[in-house]
């Protein structure tokens, strides 16, 4: 066998191979530990995964049979309690049909079949124990309590069961209109095939069974079927379970739940559908068989497979072991000989290429890493491509190597750096780049050979040789071409892939050093100038608006500074995507400077923020022209991924000299301006008026003073109390916080509330109002005052705060606190945020035992479905639909409306704001169970309300 063996050259030359046979492995090859270990190793690292997924995928097949018998159970009970409820909605509907036409003793003619298909009987019962038989058999008298007159005469059917012997009747009551005045039901019995429907229909390979809220059995298509300790697994609406017989055989079942109480007044039905655990994985026993046989052929051809690889490896196995201690020493010439002529020889072959270019790259990453050097420490240019050039010379051995760098301000010039033969350095020139020569490098990313002088940066500098050859390799970075190298040669030669890789290894560092010296002329650039929109940014408008204000000054002209800020910009960004967002900012861009003179200046200042520099205004006309074009341009409609969306804006205006006389009262005022537009809708311009900035400026000093007054405990608690008009005692009260403000005496919460909200200060004075809450109530409990609670209203902040529902649990165990006697008042605007935290956390406090209210209900965010589902104990009807009740009882439709609605969802009614006899008599007409209000009392100190509470004869001894 004969072996390429390479040179230090980079030639090959031929080498007898040497015959070397190591270990004396090729006979004995099992007994060696390695071998043993090889084969142990292989058999383990087989079997053991092929073991795992074959229970793995015994048992999840198990489990998916499971699952879908689950599935088909589940779906087949749920159709069934459809199907059973709606015949009964059909029977309902069937007696109000004969209640509409029935006489007292007389059945409609027409409606006899539909009876004999559906009732075993129907009759006529009086109170009197009076039964007139309509038709079919006679059914028995059927005693009925107090709530179920009452839901019969309501209009509503009433279902019973009842088991004689071992039947069952299922009766149906509904009570004529026409015999209401005789207190006359009409007693149907069902015919139970109807009910239950026809057995044909039903699944051979389950069972379908119906139970009573007793866990009588009422219906089953087969008797025998008994589930076991099904009432142990049927707590929930609906489920699945499983259960074993007598026998020991396991069946799975699925059951719903048939709601029966609202239009019945009946308690709940369950209907269980059940099958054989063994017929569901009836399939699998087929599987089981073809499975493990090919688990148990799949291991036999592993250790078949295994023994023989083990013999090919371990043969040339040392020789390779030693050539790579020799790579590990750096020992890059010491050939490695193997006999083998499989894959183990080309190993070996490519083992020893690869010793030698591992010489090579370990030459050239000591140059590679010196030039990384200089690019992070001091990216000296000159130096980088003078080592650059260097080293491809010393590869390449060619005449001349050039670099030239383009211009990153002009894509014709270019600057050379050239090197001659023995390292001769040439000047260093600045030339032009041909176009022929561009399009050749972009179109050969890899380089390309040429001899054409005309196009080389060598030629152009008059350092060639006669009749060159050229190689050209283009200089890319990041998708962007910044220059080329060119070597020079008197003939074409050929390269390895590998030498080729290593010029472009340096070609890669030299491009890397000019993009990023390049990117940071750009970043300089960039920094002046909004990338997304390409208007200039904050930072060159301030700078554009100081030399027009310079200019302005010296002319005694005007100017104005449009503050635009784009309505609802938000709401596009969440729902649409940023990318899209970031679509119509640039179009609004677009628009804006098409509204303008091309002297005038459009910035974006940032996030959907825009200014405008009028400059040489002759009047607040002009501006006002400018703003209206901005109104009319954004307005017209934007098409954002094929869908049109409408944008307004909020313009704010101030005017050189009159609104500022600098940057910054400029943009300020300006700022101003375009807040309050925004305040008032948008979608329009506002001039500045001094006006405002008294505004801006009494809201931060209020802002500043609540900070203060938080610090200081300025807040103090009044307490109204919320009376019982039935026996005139007060129940509990709730908690108002007052500002003890230090010059201004007690301040009103409508001076500082809606600031503090804003300024997300509301959440501490809140922390404050909970914390004397709770400790002023049980001082009271203290004193003997049999106050059962304090009601605290917690805002959207607060309530939405991580910490909220650990503060509640630390104050109750910190004042050793019932969780009753704490009543949480919310008003709606807190299920407008994040609705999954905000029921989570009502949830958790009604877990907790903590009473919760509605407040001002009906003056915000009000739905049905968070009454129904929210565990709310206590509604508010608001003050401003109680003092719309007059003296004659009118105009107290809403809150009439609001009680009845509470009461028919078991929740208590409190009215506030409730101030004369009339609104009280109104009030404890429908049934509100608290009145609050200056009738009773104002908000109180804690000593005053004490000593009322004195005076009322509600203090106990303790």
């Amino acid at each position: 066998m004969i072996l390429l063996e390479p040179t230090t050259d980079g030639s090959l030359i031929r080498r007898p191979n040497i015959k070397i046979i190591g270990m004396g492995l090729e006979k004995k090859f099992i007994r060696s530990k390695v071998a043993r270990r090889m084969l142990a190793f292989f058999i383990l690292s087989a079997f053991i995964p092929v073991l795992f997924l074959a229970f793995l995928s015994y048992w999840e097949s198990n489990r998916l049979l499971v699952e879908q018998a689950h599935t088909r159970l589940n779906s087949a009970s749920a159709i069934y309690k459809t199907s059973i409820y709606d015949r009964l909605l059909i029977l309902d509907q069937l007696l109000n049909d004969v209640s509409q036409r029935l006489t007292e003793n007389t059945l409609p003619t027409n409606l006899e079949a539909q009876f004999s298909e559906k009732f075993r009987g129907l009759a006529l019962q009086f109170p009197e124990k009076r039964t007139i038989t309509l038709h079919g058999k006679t059914t028995e008298n059927i005693p009925l309590n107090a709530d179920a007159l009452a839901h019969l005469l309501n209009g509503k059917p009433l279902l019973l069961t009842r088991q004689s012997n071992q039947d069952i009747h299922i009766y149906i009551l509904y009570a004529p209109n026409s015999l209401v005045h005789k207190n006359g039901v009409l007693i149907a019995e069902i015919i139970p095939d109807y009910l239950w429907g026809d057995s044909e229909t039903f699944r051979l390979d389950s069972t379908l069974c119906i139970y009573t809220a007793d866990y009588i059995k009422i219906f089953c298509t087969n008797p025998n079927t008994h589930p076991q300790n099904i009432k142990e697994h049927t707590h929930a609406t609906k489920g699945n379970f499983t259960w074993q017989d007598e026998h020991n055989e396991k069946y799975i079942a699925s059951y719903h739940e048939i709601f029966l109480q609202p239009k019945f007044l009946a308690s709940r039905w369950l209907v269980v559908a059940t099958q054989p655990e063994t017929d569901a994985l009836n399939s699998l026993k087929k599987f089981n068989a073809i499975f493990w046989g090919s688990v148990i052929l799949s291991m036999l051809l592993i250790l078949l497979f295994s023994m023989m690889q083990i013999r090919r490896v371990l043969v040339p196995l040392e020789q390779l072991i030693d050539g790579t201690r020799r790579l590990g020493s750096h020992d890059f010439t010491t050939q490695v000989k193997v006999t083998s002529s499989d894959e183990f020889g080309e190993l070996a072959s490519s083992f020893n290429i690869m010793s030698k270019k591992l010489g090579d790259q370990f030459e050239t990453l000591a140059a590679l890493s010196k030039i990384d050097q200089e690019i992070l420490a001091t990216l000296n240019i000159e130096k980088i491509a003078e080592d650059v050039l260097i080293h491809l010379q010393k590869i390449t051995y060619a005449h001349s190597v050039c670099i030239s760098v383009i211009n990153d301000h002009s894509s014709q010039a270019m600057h050379t750096y050239t090197i001659g033969k023995n390292e001769k350095k040439l000047p260093t020139r600045t030339l032009s780049l041909l176009d022929n020569t561009r399009q050749l490098l972009i179109q050969n990313p890899n380089g390309l050979w040429i001899n054409d002088e005309l196009i080389c940066p060598q030629a152009q500098a008059s350092e060639i040789i006669t009749s060159p050859h050229l190689f050209l390799l283009p200089l890319n970075w990041k998708d962007q071409m910044v220059g080329f190298i060119s070597l020079e040669f008197p003939i074409t030669v050929q390269w390895e892939t590998d030498k080729i890789k290593r010029i472009k290894d340096y070609a890669d560092r030299i491009a890397v050093a000019f993009y990023t010296k390049n990117r940071e002329e750009l970043l300089l650039r960039q920094a002046r100038i909004d990338a997304l929109t390409g208007l200039p940014n904050r930072f060159l408008f301030v700078e554009q608006l100081q030399k027009e204000l310079a200019q302005t000054q010296r002319t005694a002209e005007k100017l104005a500074v449009l503050y635009i800020d784009l309505d609802h910009f938000k709401k596009i960004n969440d729902s649409l995507g940023h990318s899209v967002g970031d679509k119509l900012l640039c179009e609004a861009g677009i628009r804006l400077q098409q509204c303008v003179r091309v002297s005038d200046t459009v910035a974006r200042l940032g996030g959907d923020e825009f200014a405008i520099i009028i400059s040489q205004l002759n009047s607040e006309h002009q501006a006002t022209t400018v703003a209206n074009h901005i109104n009319h341009a954004l307005a017209q409609p934007f098409l954002l991924d094929r869908e049109e969306n409408i944008v307004t804006a909020s313009i704010g205006i101030a005017v050189y000299p009159y609104d500022g006389k600098n940057i910054e009262d400029l943009m300020r005022n300006s700022d101003i301006a375009m807040y309050r537009a925004k305040a008032k809708s948008g979608n329009q311009y506002i001039f500045f008026e001094e006006s405002m900035n008294a505004e801006v400026i009494k809201r931060a000093t209020i802002e500043r003073e609540l900070r203060r007054a938080i610090s200081e405990q300025q807040f103090i608690l009044h307490y109204q109390p919320q009376v019982d008009p039935k026996i005139n005692l007060i129940r509990g009260v709730e908690a108002l916080v007052r500002w003890n403000h230090p010059e201004k005496g007690l301040v009103s919460p409508e001076y500082f509330i809606g600031i503090a909200e804003e300024t997300g200060l509301i959440a501490e004075i809140g922390h404050i109002v909970l914390t004397e809450a709770c400790a002023q109530y049980c001082a009271w409990l203290n004193q003997g005052i049999a106050l059962e609670y304090v009601a605290v209203n917690v805002s959207v902040k607060q309530f939405c705060h991580p910490n909220f529902l650990q503060t509640i649990k630390d104050l109750l165990h910190g004042n050793n606190m019932q969780a009753h006697c704490l009543e949480i008042e919310i008003t709606e605007s807190v299920m407008m945020n994040d609705t999954e935290v905000v029921v989570n956390v009502l949830h958790q406090l009604k877990r907790l035992g903590v009473q919760l209210s509605i407040d001002d209900f009906g003056t915000g965010y009000s739905s049905m479905s968070y009454l129904e589902q929210l565990p709310f104990d206590t509604l508010k009807i608001d003050m401003s639909f109680v003092r719309k009740i007059q003296a004659n009882g009118e105009g107290g439709t809403i809150a009439a409306t609001i009680a009845a609605m509470a009461h028919a969802l078991n929740k208590k009614v409190v009215a506030e704001g409730v101030e004369t006899q009339a609104q009280l008599d109104f009030l404890h007409k429908h049934n509100c169970e608290l009145i609050q209000g200056y009738f009773y009392s104002r908000p109180l100190p804690a000593n005053e309300l004490t000593l009322l509470c004195n005076q009322r004869g509600m203090i106990t001894t303790i």
